[in-house]
């Protein structure tokens, strides 16, 4: 079931009955409780995949930038029915839930493979078969080299992932029954002798009982009859599961998601408080790795060695994820071009902006105070001869 499938779940039915099997644990309650696992890892999923689909990806040719069919393809057009950002944002949800994802050349376009086959093969290209694409088989056969294979270090930790969630999701459904039937008020009858007569008088007895007592409970002006012999005591009720039990294993499976996919737990939770740092640690531990893994695979199943050697390859460039207030760079910026670093299309680009390209703003400045060792020892002489005369 999808998360939107999920959200559009309702219950509706106005008597909550035990589920089947003598679990005690309320339907309800457990789609709730699942719902709650299936939040947690859509979350952590999505940041993943938003922050790899926000990079920009450089393909160069002989060490320098360039802007041809494969990054035109990796940037905007994979394929006609995805653009760029639909393409990644899909392709990290199945690296992320299976811990590999295959991308297959088709036409010139990319596809992520909904489904395969991978036969391995000792001191050879592997086999990629039975590959599914857009929910249709495909029959071609791919070799290792003719595709792009991804694999993430620990294939297993959506398993992991899910078989924790799993816990957790059954301890939040059997404590939000618990809650369910412990938040009200309970009531005891007592009887001063014993009713006589047959099964079925006590059973009408029981059902009469049962009847009054929930008029009485359930409406705000009642008054519940009592006959003579008979008394309607509240019942204490011991070891009470609160909101704030619930609300505390909500909190554990959104920990026990940021931890697995290294996800610093207050973006889980939608914190801003020092978002900065929160943001490059995210970058550093859980987004860095992946960008290196992709730009490693794309580069050496687009380029042959020779290529690679005079400086030919593909970067996914993380550096485009963080907002950068232009304001609050300034210093940095005129630091960077006035040291030569940079030039003043490098910082627009940087900086989210189209770049001019006239021989101004693509050239290297440096300012004054700045140069050669040895010319800044000669003028400091000249200057100290002058002031001598």
């Amino acid at each position: 079931m999808g998360l939107l499938e999920f959200l559009s779940l309702r219950v509706k039915t106005p008597e909550m009955k035990p589920a089947a099997g003598g679990g005690g644990v309320v339907s309800a309650d457990v789609a709730a409780a699942a719902y709650f696992k299936l939040c947690a890892l859509e979350t952590a999923i999505s940041y993943k995949a938003n922050a790899i689909a926000m990079c920009t990806i450089r393909v160069y040719e002989h060490g320098k930038e360039a802007r041809n069919e494969l990054w035109y393809r990796l940037n905007y057009d994979p394929n006609p029915n995805q653009s760029a950002s639909q393409f990644w944002n899909y392709f990290m949800e199945r690296l992320c839930r299976t811990g590999e994802a295959l991308v297959v050349p088709i036409r010139g376009r990319f596809y992520v493979a909904d489904g395969f086959t991978q036969q391995e093969r000792q001191l050879g290209n592997n086999l990629f078969t039975n590959i599914s694409v857009e929910r249709y088989g495909y029959s071609k056969q791919f070799s290792a080299n003719n595709c792009m294979y991804f694999k993430l270090n620990d294939r297993n930790i959506s398993s992991y992932v899910e078989q924790t969630l799993d816990q957790y999701a059954q301890m939040m459904g059997q404590a939000m029954t618990a809650y369910r039937n412990t938040c009200g008020q309970k009531y005891k009858v007592s009887i001063e002798r014993a009713p006589t007569g047959t099964r079925a008088d006590e059973g009408d007895l029981q059902e009469m009982l049962r009847a009054n007592l929930k008029t009485f409970i359930g409406n705000a002006n009642s008054v519940y009859m009592e006959t003579k012999g008979q008394r309607l005591e509240p019942v204490k009720i011991e070891n009470k599961t609160e909101p704030a039990d619930i609300t505390e294993l909500r909190k554990e499976i959104y920990d026990a998601c940021a931890v697995a996919f290294k996800i610093p737990k207050s973006i889980m939770y939608g914190d801003m408080t020092n978002m900065g740092d929160l943001v490059n640690t995210m970058l550093t531990f859980s987004v860095d790795p992946e960008a290196q893994m992709l730009s490693d695979e794309m580069t050496r199943k687009n380029y042959s060695l020779s290529e690679v050697c005079q400086g030919s390859r593909v970067k996914v460039d993380t550096s485009t994820i963080k907002h950068i207030d232009i304001f609050d760079a300034a210093p940095a910026v005129m630091n960077l071009v006035s040291s030569g670093v940079l030039t003043i299309d490098d910082v627009l680009e940087a900086l989210g902006r189209e770049r001019v390209n006239d021989e101004t703003t693509s050239s290297r400045m440096m300012t004054k105070n700045l140069g050669a060792i040895e010319d800044v020892l000669r003028q400091l002489q000249q200057q100290q001869g002058g002031d001598n005369k």
